[in-house]
């Protein structure tokens, strides 16, 4: 049975502009817009009633720098959802960001690092939190995937199936931004222990992945970053597969 899947457009943040990077490396930028703002009036245009926003430099320094970026683009936009990763380290920031018009927040780094205050937050805000997954050999990766927690990834998902989270952001780091498909193995896998939604991030490259991505029960969405910027596939060819 298919399942009903939204492609949700990336914006990768890092210097304030609008880049890509391959496989969460932070020296292959490739810059796309001066202006994020820009890059979401871009998606906006399309219809899409949801952006993925990842601040880079927040993530990397382990608090979020965009808020006010952020704060422009909801400002301009209030119909679009916004989800938003990267440098969400404790509540005070988070109850901050939630006040600037974000209406989930991703938590990677903190949901490895300290698992205690992940359920406390996700507990507090039912709905509001995504679980940012990011596996490399299997492991989980945190500190804008620059350390290994050693933890294996299973386990860390077992460990949050009861909280009342948003969804699961999968991402594949040696998939993503390769343009060499999303890893449906895993995605499959992942779909079979939890009950949680779950997003598809990292190497959609094609209507084809769409598909195959859409035949997964339990995918609600995929994100796509590079080959919505280098035009492997249009976004409305992208909505018109999966309406």
């Amino acid at each position: 049975m298919e399942t009903l899947m939204k492609i949700i457009p990336a914006i990768d943040i890092q210097n304030g502009k609008c880049v890509r990077l391959t496989k969460g490396d932070l020296n292959s930028t490739v810059k796309y817009y001066d202006d994020p703002v820009q890059a979401a009036e871009h998606w906006y245009s399309f219809g899409i009633d949801r952006i993925h926003i990842v601040d880079l430099d927040g993530a990397k320094n382990g608090e979020s720098l965009i808020l006010n970026i952020i704060e422009s683009i909801k400002n301009k936009f209030p119909k679009v959802s916004l989800q938003v990763g990267g440098g969400f380290r404790n509540k005070e920031t988070i109850e901050r960001a939630f006040n600037t018009g974000i209406d989930q927040i991703i938590l990677g780094s903190l949901a490895a690092k300290d698992p205690a205050l992940f359920r406390d937050i996700a507990s507090s805000y039912p709905n509001k939190i995504i679980f940012g997954l990011d596996t490399k050999n299997d492991l989980v990766k945190s500190e804008a995937w620059t350390e290994d927690s050693g933890i294996y990834w299973i386990d860390l998902v077992k460990k949050f199936n009861d909280l009342p989270i948003n969804s699961i952001i999968f991402t594949d780091i040696d998939r993503d931004g390769t343009l060499n498909g999303p890893n449906l193995e895993k995605i499959t896998e992942l779909t079979s222990i939890t009950s949680l939604p779950v997003i598809a991030s990292g190497g959609v490259s094609s209507l084809d992945d769409l598909i195959q991505l859409k035949k997964i029960q339990g995918v609600s969405g995929v994100i796509s970053g590079k080959a919505l910027y280098e035009n492997s596939f249009s976004l409305d060819e992208a909505i018109n597969l999966i309406s």
